[in-house]
């Protein structure tokens, strides 16, 4: 054990764990995206990432005392990435929508190096952080409880109808709530664990989201099989899924959904999920098909330069069905860099999962595992990790966590 008594130290320490979590509090809620896309504060990506510069200079300073506590292999990650993204942007046409996709990587990697930095050294600043992301994950909960039942509340920014609260997109709401229990969970005491895991579950439902109620699922899966979520709760965790499952299966028996939907309590979008979960066999959904368009296209793309690839953003902007928007594009991660780059995209995404997890402390094995299975699956269903700051923090999270050694003996 490490006593810190220096006041500097302490100061700094005290400084460190502060502005973690106020990281958290803005950039893991999606709150910066949210209040732009609200018109809440008109800041962009750019100006949150020079405030949370100049509110790291502090740390930033005492670089040469903590750098032996960076990870290496997220450090090496983020100069591949760099190197690979420019010499595609000089390789082929600098395109707005290159010079676009340049400019949020380069910001992506500042902001993954700057959190590394901001979570690095003391555990107790990863506690801090850690403590933060489960009220995070509660809020978000909460919040799609009450846009489950009052549609409108955030229909200026979200036109699914699906519950999403401050991420605006169901699917990322999903993420971010998976992500909440993966960091959270082992930290409450053994009888709040099923609890927050089965509330946190109840969050992800609300969202509708395909992969990220798979992703809770094989969480939950890995924590009981590793005993983070005790096998003595097993017995309720498994009744209150079945319940859960039950209810929903019978809703379009008890309920006429049509109705609903005339009363405006929900659209087509949560209208077809509801009745895709009541009937598993259906294939009428637009966003399966529209999703299944946009992979072929991009397999096309790559099957016709599998070696040299076509250039950042070339997935970018895809028609589907006669819209062509910056964001759509191919819903799968290793096929956008794949489509980008060439057979090395689809070696990028993975990388990234590997320089954050490896090598691991035991103690942190179980948070690695599943933390590496979700990554993977969520490779499936969103072509945008690599640039949502919210799933950033975790990778360099997750890296400071494995690289740590220090414990401290904190006294306040």
């Amino acid at each position: 054990m490490i006593k810190v008594s220096n006041k500097k130290t302490n100061f700094l320490i005290y400084y460190q764990c502060w502005l973690a979590v106020v990281a958290v509090l803005i950039f893991f809620t999606n709150l910066d995206v949210y209040w732009q896309t609200a018109g809440i504060l008109p800041l962009e990506p750019l100006h949150w990432i020079i405030l949370l510069i100049g509110a790291s200079t502090p740390i930033i300073f005492s670089f040469s005392s903590r750098k032996k506590f960076l990870s290496k292999n997220l450090i090496r990650w983020c100069v591949g990435y760099f190197v690979i993204s420019l010499f595609y942007f000089w390789l082929f046409s600098s395109t707005t929508e290159a010079f676009q996709e340049l400019r949020t990587r380069i910001l992506s990697i500042i902001f993954l190096l700057l959190t590394l930095i901001i979570f690095s050294k003391y555990s107790i600043v990863q506690a801090f952080t850690r403590y933060a992301i489960i009220i995070a994950g509660l809020l978000a909960t909460t919040v799609n409880i009450y846009e489950f039942f009052n549609p409108l509340i955030f229909s200026a920014v979200n036109e699914t109808g699906r519950a999403a609260g401050f991420y605006i997109n169901p699917n990322t709401s999903g993420c971010a709530l998976v992500l909440s229990l993966i960091f959270g969970v082992d930290l409450l005491q053994p009888k709040y664990r099923t609890p927050f895991a089965l509330l946190i579950g109840l969050g992800v439902f609300l969202t509708f989201s395909r992969g990220s109620l798979l992703g809770w699922i094989i969480v939950m899966i890995i924590f009981i099989n590793a005993y983070v979520i005790p096998r003595k709760q097993l017995f309720a965790w498994f009744a209150g899924l079945v319940m859960m499952i039950t209810i929903v299966g019978i809703t379009g028996n008890l309920v006429n959904l049509d109705s609903l939907q005339d009363m405006g309590l929900i659209n087509d979008n949560v209208l077809g999920r509801l009745q895709e979960f009541g009937s598993p066999s259906s294939t009428d959904d637009d966003a399966a098909l529209a999703r299944i368009e946009v992979v072929k296209i991009a397999w096309q793309m790559f099957s016709e330069h599998p070696f040299i690839g076509n250039g950042i953003a070339s997935t970018r902007g895809l028609s589907v069905g006669g819209l062509a928007t910056h964001d759509i594009s191919t819903h799968n991660m290793y096929l956008y860099f794949m489509a980008d780059h060439g057979v090395i995209g689809a070696f990028i995404y993975p990388l990234l999962i590997y320089a954050a997890t490896c090598p691991y402390q035991k103690n942190n094995k179980y948070i690695s595992l599943a933390f590496v299975a979700f990554c993977l699956i969520w490779g499936f269903f969103s072509h945008n990790i690599v640039e949502q700051r919210f799933q950033l923090m975790t990778f360099s999270l997750m890296a400071t966590m494995n690289q740590s050694n220090q414990r401290l003996n904190y006294k306040s």
